[in-house]
């Protein structure tokens, strides 16, 4: 089966890495694509792989799914082991999973996926209000169980999670040991790491987001 994803750049893609760490945790082989954002003619570009516009885009056998969720799907049937096995779990992992792709919006605006920034600066209420919350889901998702992710073992819930992770690493926002303990354990992953070593290692620079919370 012939895979290609189509990225935004590695240290500003927080839709593109969740579907690229659910690829890599699947162990399907694929090609990627970076489309770098932000510069002239990268809309017409996205709009040629999706009427959505946006990326992440898996191009499957001449066909393009887009979107970050579809794409973990189209893994999970091919590796049910992507949720958890338990029924109640899966179904409440999908929830948490469907949670952060949909909510949190003060959160992503304050604090956008910047993985080579390190800063202390402060940043809106409403932001530090999602944190909270989404700590308070992580401590009480992580209180049932002695395993190191969400759901014991790594699921799908664990890699759409992980860019809200590295902001707490990137703003130095609030947490509590146990979900301190987690952030690590995300971003210790050897998949994560070869993602992170291309942000660092990335030419481009899109100055509104580095701008944010200077």
């Amino acid at each position: 089966m012939s895979l290609k994803l189509y990225i935004g750049n590695y240290n500003y893609s927080s839709w593109s890495l969740r579907p690229w760490l659910v690829l890599r945790k699947a162990e399907l082989p694929f090609e990627t694509e970076v489309i770098d954002l932000d510069v002239p003619g990268f809309k017409d570009k996205l709009l040629s792989l999706s009427d959505e516009g946006t990326v992440p885009v898996l191009e499957v056998k001449g066909e393009r799914l887009p979107d970050s969720l579809v794409i973990s799907e189209f893994c999970a049937k091919a590796v049910p082991n992507l949720w958890p096995k338990n029924e109640a779990d899966k179904a409440e992992a999908r929830r948490v999973t469907k949670l952060m792709h949909e909510g949190f919006l003060n959160l992503r605006a304050e604090a956008p996926m910047n993985l080579r920034r390190r800063t202390s600066k402060s940043v809106p209420q409403a932001c530090l209000d999602d944190a909270a919350a989404m700590v308070e889901l992580w401590d009480e998702l992580l209180s049932r169980h002695d395993g190191a992710f969400l759901f014991n073992d790594w699921s799908i819930a664990d890699a759409f999670y992980t860019p809200a992770a590295t902001r707490f690493a990137s703003y130095d926002l609030p947490r509590t040991a146990r979900s301190d303990t987690y952030i690590s354990e995300l971003m210790a992953d050897r998949d994560f790491q070869d993602w992170e070593a291309e942000a660092f290692i990335e030419a481009h620079i899109i100055l509104e987001t580095d701008k944010v919370n200077q």
